[in-house]
């Protein structure tokens, strides 16, 4: 089973502290925002959460016709998301449309799909405060938790039947009415466009440092660009992406463990099936944390491969077209490649996008992706033949 240290505090309920938080750097406390928004009852306290990187995040307690009733509250991110407008009209009519699944498949739609509230006034699904930050508040699915990382095949099964169904309920939504929140997010040629504007500036002279790493992935530009060249040719169909398959955004009843809603749909855009797959299994089946500084550890857990894959190609392989079918491992491939490119951009421009903790670890990242890259091509028939188990 899971270790409690492993279960992901955002959606463990926590006592909400008996006071009105004002927000950081702001004049309105959580209370106010909440009066905002179309929730309804008596609020009782709220707590912040520390385990999100992006947005501030609240957990707020009411009560309701004598009943507990707790929600999420966050302040969108602007510098990260810079059309707050656009990415909630993205998340309303994705949810929309995954809420009239979850009702022909006589699913909850309190536990199966979230739900962002609008304000009472103009019924909109986010508030701007005075200083022009952008709130909005989602159901908090009760009796709920989430995993941070597990060995549990049973649970990875879940994860991936969960991210499946969500494929699965939006077939046929039109992936090319999406806002695209970040532009170019897996346009994996354009990353390596900025790979090589890096290398050629080299801003922190690091370049003669990695020039392994640079061999290696300019060896594998050409296989991890054919996805984006499969797109653009439109052999592959555009499908809604989540674009964040980690298992912590998926929520699981506390006491039974069946997968509910999936979470986090901030980067929901249009793109490939494959971008997915892809990134969950290089997440979820990497039998070493992704920055992990020692490459021997780093494989391809192929035990956890068959079970994501079982539970995810399970529940949508009757809406996948046949091409789509055969590049679910050259997913698995260039979603792993695409990273590598990217924390090492990032540690040659001197560590600028993603957070560090020490002094080259972005380099450490980098190394780890290669070396779970290496591994994955020289697994390809393994995974290829568990994969046509399933489909």
């Amino acid at each position: 089973m899971i270790k409690t240290d492993d279960i992901r505090s955002f959606y463990l309920i926590q006592k909400p502290s008996y006071n009105r938080v004002l927000y950081s750097g702001g004049k309105v406390t959580i209370q106010e925002i909440c009066s905002f928004f179309d929730i309804g009852g008596k609020y009782v306290g709220c707590k912040e959460l520390s385990t999100g990187i992006i947005n501030s995040t609240y957990h707020v307690e009411y009560i309701r016709d004598g009943e507990r009733k707790d929600y999420i509250v966050q302040k969108i991110n602007k510098t990260v998301f810079k059309n707050p407008k656009k990415l909630m009209d993205n998340i309303v009519r994705v949810t929309e449309y995954i809420r009239g699944n979850v009702i022909l498949n006589e699913l909850s739609t309190k536990r199966f799909v979230l739900r962002a509230f609008v304000t009472k006034k103009d019924r909109k699904p986010y508030w701007k405060d005075d200083t022009g930050e952008y709130w909005r508040v989602y159901r908090y699915i009760k009796n709920s938790i989430t995993y941070d990382a597990t060995d549990n095949l049973r649970i990875i099964q879940r994860v991936g039947q969960a991210f499946g169904r969500f494929q699965d309920f939006l077939d046929g939504f039109n992936a090319k009415t999406l806002y695209v929140t970040i532009p170019d997010f897996h346009n994996t040629p354009k990353r390596y466009k900025a790979f090589r504007a890096a290398i050629k500036k080299d801003p922190k002279k690091r370049v003669k440092w990695v020039a392994k790493e640079i061999e290696d992935l300019n060896f594998y530009e050409e296989r991890a660009s054919l996805l984006q060249r499969y797109l653009d040719e439109g052999r592959l169909p555009l499908r809604v992406t989540h674009n964040d398959t980690k298992c912590n955004n998926v929520t699981f009843d506390k006491d039974t463990d069946e997968a509910l809603a999936v979470l986090d749909l901030d980067t929901v855009m249009p793109g490939a099936v494959a971008y997915d797959f892809g990134d969950a299994i290089r997440f979820i089946a990497n039998n070493a944390l992704e920055d992990d500084p020692d490459t021997e550890k780093v494989s391809l857990n192929l035990k956890k491969y068959e079970a994501f894959t079982k539970g995810f190609i399970t529940e949508l392989k009757e809406d996948l077209t046949s091409f789509e079918k055969k590049t679910m491992n050259l997913g698995v491939f260039t979603m792993t490649v695409e990273l590598a490119v990217r924390f090492l951009t990032d540690y040659i421009n001197g560590d600028k996008y993603f957070k560090t903790k020490y002094p080259g670890h972005n380099l450490d990242r980098a190394r780890n992706q290669i070396a779970l890259a290496k591994d994955i091509l020289r697994k390809t028939d393994d995974i290829d033949k568990i994969l046509a188990k399933y489909i």
